[in-house]
């Protein structure tokens, strides 16, 4: 395992993945390559080297293009990645697409397929905090809900995301590949319905467990919305969601509490179960994920 390679690609278009407008184009920069490197720490890789290509719209400038790739390079620099090459080319829109390449790491990789009942779910940092972010940035400016400019953690949640590569690393270190792991860059309920489906059990997730942060619980109550529903479909918070054995939890909790919680557990089963405390909680809105073709 050590020594083979990962391989992963994502597109960013303005207008469908982010708003020039709300962002700086340094920003734009440092997303497109943060959401490629949350890929790697989905199956706990190191990255390695960065390929880009990007399509310009004929308005853009030099300036403009001098800042959008220096948050490439700053997030590439960050997480110690190699620009290796790329491609410029024209559009009507600016699309960054990029393309990462990594290594496994030396103790072996987790995949969304490795889940097994009696199997507890961790998760990394916050859920909801994008869209928290996203929300507000167009919303900033509206005297109706007398919005200041304090929401500082959620707005950067949604501008400049942090993939979870040092956490990952620490979870294979110590699982020696025995569990599942994956990105909620779709949404926290996504992440766990391609858990579910890959490793064919039972996800029951406590909605009091899943972290959620008081910022973006205050701009949920100003937007008028069931903060869970950011939480579980909101995405692009590019946390980490796994699922571990007892006994590595028990063995390890010390050192992994303090980038995981738990939030749920695995059973015999399919699908996804959400519970608020003893009682059940919502049915998981499956048109609300992100829906890959199966045959």
């Amino acid at each position: 395992m050590p020594g083979q390679q990962l391989a992963t690609t994502d597109s960013l278009v303005e207008g469908t993945h982010f708003l020039s407008s709300l962002s700086s184009y340094e920003d734009i920069g440092w997303k497109s390559v943060a959401v490629n490197l949350s890929d790697i720490a989905a199956m706990g890789g190191y990255p390695e080297h960065l390929l880009i290509a990007i399509s310009m719209p004929p308005r853009f400038t030099r300036e403009q293009f001098t800042r959008l790739y220096t948050g490439i390079v700053d997030c590439a620099n960050t997480y110690k990645t190699r620009i290796v090459g790329g491609d410029l080319t024209s559009a009507p829109q600016l699309i960054l697409g990029l393309t990462v390449l990594g290594s496994f790491h030396e103790n072996g990789c987790l995949k969304r397929s490795g889940a097994r009942p009696g199997d507890i779910v961790i998760a990394t940092g916050d859920f909801g905090a994008s869209a928290a972010g996203f929300w507000y940035l167009q919303n900033e400016s509206s005297e109706a809900h007398s919005i200041r400019p304090r929401y500082v953690r959620t707005s950067a949640a949604h501008r400049r995301p942090i993939p979870r590569l040092a956490e990952a690393w620490s979870l294979v270190k110590r699982t020696d590949s025995r569990g599942a792991l994956m990105d909620s860059s779709d949404g926290l309920a996504d992440a766990l319905c391609q858990i579910s489906w890959a490793s064919e059990v039972l996800i029951e997730v406590d909605l009091e467990l899943v972290p959620i942060h008081d910022e973006t619980r205050e701009v949920a109550t100003l937007a008028g919305v069931d903060v869970n529903d950011w939480a579980l479909y909101g995405g692009e918070d590019y946390q980490l969601v796994g699922c571990v054995r007892p006994e590595i939890w028990d063995n390890y909790s010390h050192e992994l509490s303090s980038s995981f919680v738990v939030i749920g557990r695995v059973l015999e089963g399919r699908g996804v179960r959400l519970k608020v405390g003893s009682a059940d909680g919502p049915e998981v809105e499956l048109s609300r994920t992100f829906q890959q073709i199966r045959f």
